[in-house]
């Protein structure tokens, strides 16, 4: 019965070690796949980002040209008044006149 019980013994101790040698295994397993996922969602979140950093530069590009174009139509419209503000001088020159005396002066 000695003999049984020492077998048991070293039985229950091997099948400890193995168990702790296949946890290692497995914790490392673990902890490179952890390692692998980490680096792909890294990797991931770097390429939201430069996709991010380039809509702001095209928005920045967008804005720039808006500007440009409100300020070329700002200026169109400030040359329009000025040459309708002097067709009206003109128009008010001509109305102001008497027009009996327009044609007197033909």
């Amino acid at each position: 019965k000695d003999q049984m019980d020492k077998e048991w013994d070293e039985f229950q101790k091997a099948m400890r070690q193995v168990n702790t040698i296949s946890e290692a295994i497995v914790a490392e397993e673990d902890e490179e796949g952890r390692l692998d996922r980490q680096i792909g969602e890294i990797d991931e979140q770097i390429e939201c980002y430069r996709r991010v950093e380039k809509l702001r530069n095209r928005q920045d590009e967008i804005k720039n040209k808006l500007k440009e174009i409100l300020t070329i139509k700002e200026l169109q419209k400030k040359e329009e008044e000025n040459a309708d503000s002097d067709d009206e001088g003109e128009l008010q020159d001509l109305l102001s006149q008497d027009w009996r005396v327009k044609g007197a002066l033909l």
